[in-house]
């Protein structure tokens, strides 16, 4: 675990307060550009989110879902609020309980969904950008659907969704 830490580190993809995130969304046939900065880390996880400089908002995931969640939640905030998960909710991460799995047992559960570890070889580097980032992708066996997370237990980021069941599908195209 500390060897990956040093990985993700020396790569420069360390997420901690002030970081920015810039994603696109894919929902429902349209593209959406979202940027996003990690106000907090430590205990639970705030991201503030801007639309384009036309609306804004917070997801605030509590300390016991950035711990222990199960599922990842999809809803779209309401602008100029703070949206307050439920405790065994994430947005943007998995929880560090299912990134310890996945790294233990090359699998976790989330949202009812078992999702396996994919073997890293003939996969594609992943970039955000110019930025080459160490991932786990995973793929889901009841769902078909896949992520790729961030290989850092201390913020295991979800870089890409894929194949969502729900529609909503995002990738990352830089951290900052």
């Amino acid at each position: 675990m500390l060897f990956t830490s040093a990985i993700a580190q020396q790569q420069g993809t360390t997420i901690q307060p002030a970081t920015k995130l810039d994603y696109k969304f894919f929902l429902y046939g349209q593209t959406v550009a979202i940027g996003m900065t990690v106000k907090s880390v430590t205990d639970s996880v705030q991201l503030d989110w801007n639309l384009r400089g036309m609306a804004f908002g917070s997801y605030l995931v509590s300390k016991k879902g950035f711990e222990n969640g199960t599922k990842l939640n999809f809803i779209q905030p309401a602008a100029s609020t703070v949206l307050r998960l439920a405790p065994d909710e994430t947005f943007a991460v998995i929880s560090k309980a299912a990134f310890r799995a996945l790294k233990k047992d090359k699998k976790f559960i989330y949202n009812n969904t078992t999702y396996v570890l994919q073997s890293s070889r003939n996969q594609p580097v992943f970039k955000a950008g110019d930025r080459e980032l160490d991932v786990l992708h995973v793929v889901g066996v009841e769902e078909h659907g896949e992520l790729w997370i961030l290989n850092d237990p201390d913020f295991p980021l979800i870089c890409q969704v894929k194949n969502n069941p729900v529609g909503i599908n995002f990738t990352i195209t830089a951290i900052k």
